[in-house]
């Protein structure tokens, strides 16, 4: 059994009535809750509790309140700091009406809405939201762009998740019966116990029709992509190349000593001094591949598993690059990007500034017969923070055989583009 708030049952009844029930596209970053529900069947009844229906207005509604902040002192006190509601519902009802069998998939809705401080309410909000039926599966998905009230939506965000249906209780009247989660962050998975429906009584029962739609069994909480660590202090290293696998090979060239098959560098001249640093450069934020023996054996890992990432600074007393803190890397074999997350507030990133200047290096390891270089590469920069920029393909340099265009890794350090950038903020030209 969870803690919970108080019931959510019929807060956006009246905004649901021209909502579409059929997923629509959405953002380049999205967030999605899919609910897993001990029962989804493919009809539904509607109006089935007259008596609840005069109260709420709808049937059933599954609900994901964002405390978009993680400030439990800001939005809707008194639900736990929730500044947004992702909300799927039954559609409407008006008072007097009797039990309708309807499609379910056609019979629901999806709304974003956001806490009003002045009005105290909960108010539809303009961006869109979209719900995805899966009887087979039994699930329900409800996803939204990542922008407007959730923009700013990061890692310390919390999500509580409800599945909520109101009915009527003999003497006791109307009633909200319940099942809940307490406090998710995405991206996670979490599994619930079948058959925990709280406030659940009278005509409430196990056997009822609707009582396994929200029994929840479990939810999943995700977007599109990884969410900012950091909050808007978030600064990201992205490397655009012309492809990557969906499985990484790794070990292709025994070396003598341990090293990595591949790396992508952003090697950053934080001051904007060159007369700084190593050659002007202040700090490194590195993506590299997981690192092999020199008795290592050609394997592969998934492309989610084969990179790590630090980041580090220059030491003027040592005379060499000093590791900061370890990150985590982030691939999309589909959009050829890696990219990994910082903290601009930590060093060696904490003096970024419209004075800093990027070079984006990648390099791939493979016996040259040349003492000292470690590979191929490709480059782009020097940039400003916070510019993107493009790059021509098939331009490697120090690229002999074995290497070539046609190696299977030659796509994974080719630098088609990339930038070093604060959370949303890209900028074509000054930077203020």
């Amino acid at each position: 059994m969870h803690s919970r708030f108080r019931p959510f049952a019929g807060i956006l009844a009246a905004s649901l009535l021209a909502v579409c029930a059929q997923a629509g596209a959405v953002d380049s970053n999205s967030i999605s809750v899919q609910f897993s529900l001990a029962s989804l069947p493919s009809t539904i009844t509607l109006c089935r509790d007259a008596g609840a229906i005069q109260v709420y207005g709808i049937d059933e509604e599954w609900v994901a309140a964002i405390d978009v902040d993680g400030n439990a002192a800001t939005g809707d006190t008194s639900r736990g700091g929730v500044d947004a509601l992702l909300v799927i519902a039954t559609a409407q009802q008006s008072y007097p009406c009797s039990p309708t069998s309807a499609s379910t998939a056609s019979s629901l809705g999806a709304q974003l809405a956001v806490w009003d401080n002045t009005q105290q309410a909960y108010l539809p909000s303009a961006v869109s939201a979209s719900v995805a039926v899966d009887l087979a599966a039994k699930t329900l998905t409800v996803s939204a762009p990542i922008s407007g009230p959730l923009a700013k939506l990061s890692a310390s965000s919390k999500v509580y998740v409800a599945a909520e249906a109101p009915y009527t209780n003999g003497a006791m009247g109307v009633q909200v019966a319940y099942d809940n989660t307490p406090a998710l962050s995405p991206p996670t998975t979490v599994s619930d116990p079948a058959g925990d429906v709280q406030g659940c009584s009278g005509t409430c029962t196990p056997g009822a029709s609707w009582y396994g739609l929200i029994d929840l069994v479990g939810v999943t909480l995700d977007t599109s992509q990884p969410l900012p660590m950091f909050g808007a202090n978030t600064v990201y290293a992205e490397f655009d190349v012309a492809s990557l696998p969906v499985s990484m090979s790794l070990c292709r060239f025994p070396e003598t000593d341990s090293f990595a098959d591949s790396s992508w560098t952003a090697f950053i001249d934080v001051d904007g001094n060159p007369n700084n640093g190593y050659q002007g450069i202040d700090a490194i934020v590195e993506v590299y591949t997981v690192l092999q023996q020199p008795t290592c054996a050609p394997n592969s890992l998934p492309l989610d598993q084969a990179l790590q990432a630090d980041a580090a600074h220059w030491d003027d007393g040592l005379q060499n690059f000093v590791q900061d803190t370890t990150l985590t890397a982030y691939a999309d074999a589909a959009t050829g990007k890696i990219f990994v997350q910082a903290d601009r507030s930590a060093a060696p990133l904490v003096g970024l500034s419209a004075k800093s200047v990027v070079v984006l290096q990648s390099v791939g390891a493979y016996p040259m017969g040349m003492p000292g270089i470690p590979g191929a590469y490709d480059q782009v920069g020097p940039l400003p923070f916070g510019v993107q920029a493009t790059a021509p393909s098939g331009n490697v340099q120090d690229c002999t055989s074995p290497c070539s265009p046609g190696a299977g890794w030659y796509g994974q350090i080719d630098l088609v583009g990339g930038s070093l950038h604060l959370q949303d903020e890209v900028f074509g030209g000054d930077f203020e």
